[in-house]
């Protein structure tokens, strides 16, 4: 009687530990794609792609992060300034001449605001770099717009003025992006496209003791006289 029953029993038992393996497997699948998820979405926020579930940023006090990142990024889903309201002083910091020149007068032609063109006093090897304040982060990110392969720089000034500095590979590709580019639609939000922090964490560099003028800038209004006592009658 009992060696009949057992092929039965082992049968039963075959069919629980594959249904068994079948929920585990269930289950892990669903971790896997649920953590995916977590993954991207949290590169695109970290990278400034996409906004977080807080209204209130979360901010690490500075003086208590260190990190190799020195990017500050753009505040989230701020689109482009209009370039009338950007001040930008162009240097050359190559031996190629007349290139602050040339570039001012495009950046002119599409309604920046330039406060000079000078040479640098260091030489520079990258394409395009942006010195800016902690003031003028959204400035830099919509001057940034105009080229390609530019390094954002904070620095101590405390206005919105730029300085766009021209190095070595700019010399041999000068020129602004066409105006027709997608990158320049006035309706995308700034993104950084790599990692970043908030500008109070970044420290920011020395600023150039010779800051651009800001043209922008109101002057206070001076205050009117006081009308004397028993005044013309």
């Amino acid at each position: 009687m009992t060696d009949a029953h057992q092929p039965h029993a082992t049968t039963r038992g075959s069919v629980t530990r594959r249904r068994r393996r079948e929920r585990q497997l269930v289950v892990f699948g669903v971790l896997i794609i649920v953590l995916t998820a977590l993954t991207i979405a949290s590169l695109a926020i970290y990278n400034g792609n996409a906004s977080g579930p807080f209204k209130a940023a979360i901010h690490t006090p500075a003086g208590e992060f260190e990190a190799d990142t020195t990017l500050v990024c753009p505040p989230s889903n701020t689109t482009p300034l209009p370039a009338e309201e950007v001040v930008v002083r162009v240097d050359n910091a190559t031996d190629a001449q007349g290139l602050a020149g040339t570039t001012a007068t495009a950046l002119e032609s599409r309604g920046f605001v330039v406060s000079g063109a000078q040479n640098w006093s260091r030489s520079y090897d990258g394409n395009v770099e942006i010195l800016f304040g902690s003031q003028g982060v959204v400035h830099a990110y919509t001057l940034a717009l105009q080229f390609d392969n530019v390094e954002l720089t904070l620095d101590s000034r405390s206005d919105i003025t730029l300085d766009l500095i021209l190095g070595a590979e700019y010399v041999e590709t000068p020129g602004l992006r066409s105006a027709l580019a997608p990158e320049l639609d006035p309706d995308v939000a700034l993104a950084a496209g790599e990692a970043c922090l908030p500008v109070d964490v970044v420290e920011p560099q020395l600023a150039p003791g010779d800051l651009p003028a800001n043209p922008l800038a109101t002057a206070s209004p001076e205050p009117s006289a006081e009308p004397s006592e028993g005044g013309d009658e």
